[in-house]
């Protein structure tokens, strides 16, 4: 089976993968297998939680099972997850297409296996600037990615999308970076690329969104680099104004637990272990609230206030 690269990780998979990279001569650390039966009748889950749309419709449900744990994307998809957090199983209906099976798989598990594999693993997309990588965490629909994107009209890399992998190194923090494509709506990829047309694919059959990869003009940044600061996102109080302001201690704490993937909020010993690591990151004077009117035409004045702040590296104490 062919082994690919995402994140920090060779995975080796039966469905082909064309958004990944080749990782040639790597020892595969996540196995990824299609399955011709179903994964679980849901008898045998205690299910844990259950992730819903803004309109209140279900949308990913978790359940631990006796080798693991089950992730079903509602009349979709089923992902099962083994024990030891190397072998992922789909099953997944005949209906459904493959782009929306590698989607779920590279924008949603694994983002979430990772996390339970002990990695901190946060919604955020990230940059490589000139002074060094800014990140930027939100919710779904804040303006990440096409934040994100914008910065390679300047000529910058971005680095992931919607999954920001953070190591610490040497007493400061890295950015990991996933893979190189980025998931934007097609008014968002023309305002930033000034109505010029850029190949694309499908996300998913379930949405709009299209995925551009390098061959688009977007640079990426494929090699881990130090992060320098993280934008928590949010709308402004009013239309006039470009807000950003550092946050306490106390608020980037909140802001990172609310922001982390976690597969399993029952399990108090992870737990325990990522607020510990939490709360050494949000003591470092690194983190900021970043708000602005979601107006295409505003997007060169916010890069430009990021870019003129002055630099702040993260050091872990």
């Amino acid at each position: 089976m062919p082994t690919y690269s995402i994140c920090n990780i060779a995975l080796e998979s039966d469905l082909c993968l064309p958004e990944l990279e080749g990782a040639k001569g790597h020892t595969p650390g996540i196995r990824f297998l299609m399955s011709c039966t179903a994964l679980s009748d849901g008898e045998d889950c205690e299910w844990l939680h259950t992730w819903t749309l803004p309109d209140g419709t279900p949308w990913l449900t978790i359940g631990r099972q006796p080798r693991g744990y089950l992730l079903r994307f509602q009349a979709m998809v089923d992902f099962a997850v083994l024990r030891d957090a190397q072998e992922i199983l789909c099953y997944a209906p005949s209906d459904t297409p493959s782009e929306t099976i590698r989607h779920l798989l590279l924008d949603q598990v694994l983002p979430l296996v990772l996390s339970w594999r002990g990695q901190l693993v946060v919604h955020g997309s990230a940059v490589l600037t000139p002074e060094g990588t800014v990140a930027f965490v939100g919710d779904s629909g804040s303006g990440k990615s096409t934040l994100a994107s914008s910065f390679s009209g300047d000529g910058m890399a971005v680095l992931t999308d919607d999954c920001l992998l953070l190591e610490e190194d040497e007493g400061r923090l890295t950015a990991i970076p996933s893979y190189p494509g980025v998931r934007l709506w097609p008014d968002a990829a023309l305002n930033i690329f000034r109505g010029e047309p850029r190949p694309w694919t499908e996300v998913a059959h379930y949405t709009g969104k299209k995925r551009l990869a390098a061959n688009a003009g977007i640079r990426f940044c494929t090699w881990p680099t130090e992060l320098l600061r993280v934008y928590f996102l949010s709308a402004p109080k009013d239309n006039a104004t470009l807000r950003v302001e550092p946050l306490t201690p106390r608020e980037t704490m909140l802001e990172l637990v609310k922001y982390s993937y976690l597969i399993d909020a029952s399990d108090r010993l992870r737990l325990r272990q990522d607020f510990e690591r939490l709360g050494r990151f949000a003591v470092k004077p690194c983190f900021y609230r970043l708000a602005y009117s979601h107006d295409f035409s505003q997007l060169a004045e916010v890069r430009h206030a990021i870019i003129r702040s002055q630099p702040s590296t993260c050091e872990i104490l």
